[in-house]
């Protein structure tokens, strides 16, 4: 989100934009209090423990960011884990063991460590509990809200998150490519990214040819 607010309000500082997973959201005319947006997109029930401030208290605990970490990064083939919950997420996720996106136990020990060291999780959660605050930042862009810069993005089949239901309303980019994989939504890790990169990887080679011609 905070990638497409820099296209919307600076665009002449962005020469393309890309988005893998989120789809490109405008901005809106009136504030949707998280609990009825709950109720029309049940996939976005975790949010409702994350802009809480219970999740600031129980991840404050090398413990916790842990197990947390553990239950939410998993990819198809782990053993699953109920986490998309709008309270008691860690109660309700059991024990769960450490999914194939950790392959590397210490990069997993690493990201623990330094979560841990900031005493919570609040810093990578305060997004979610600022919707109001982005919300009256950008009321004013609403009605005429537009990017115009060449735009990507790569939806996952299989994200729990952002199904495709939530892909419809991205008509707003001008210059959109829209592609699909048949992912989670951690694709760009699954199966090491050997789907969504050669998207990537096509898409940034035309921009950078295309600019280059300019």
């Amino acid at each position: 989100m905070i990638v497409q607010r820099a296209a919307l309000w600076y665009p002449e500082h962005v020469l393309a934009v890309g988005a893998i997973c989120v789809p490109f959201a405008k901005p809106t005319n009136g504030f949707v209090p998280l609990e009825k947006l709950v109720q029309r997109f049940p996939n976005f029930a975790y949010q409702l423990w994350f802009e809480s401030y219970d999740s600031d208290q129980e991840l404050s605990s090398a413990e916790n960011i842990a197990k947390f970490l553990k239950g939410v990064f998993r990819i198809k083939g782990d053993s699953p884990v109920t986490w998309n919950v709008g309270k008691d997420v860690l109660k309700r996720m059991g024990e769960p063991s450490l999914g194939r996106v950790w392959e590397n136990e210490e990069i997993f020990k690493y990201y623990v460590q330094n979560f841990a060291r900031t005493g919570s999780m609040r810093g990578p959660l305060t997004y979610y509990k600022t919707r109001e605050l982005n919300y009256k930042d950008e009321v004013d862009l609403a009605k005429n809200a537009k990017i115009k810069c060449p735009a990507l993005f790569v939806g996952a089949e299989r994200d729990i998150a952002l199904p495709p239901s939530t892909w419809r309303s991205q008509g707003w980019v001008s210059q959109l490519e829209s592609y699909k994989v048949s992912k989670g939504h951690w694709c760009l890790v699954e199966d090491q990214g050997k789907e969504v990169s050669p998207i990537i990887q096509r898409w940034v080679g035309k921009i950078s040819t295309t600019k280059a011609n300019l």
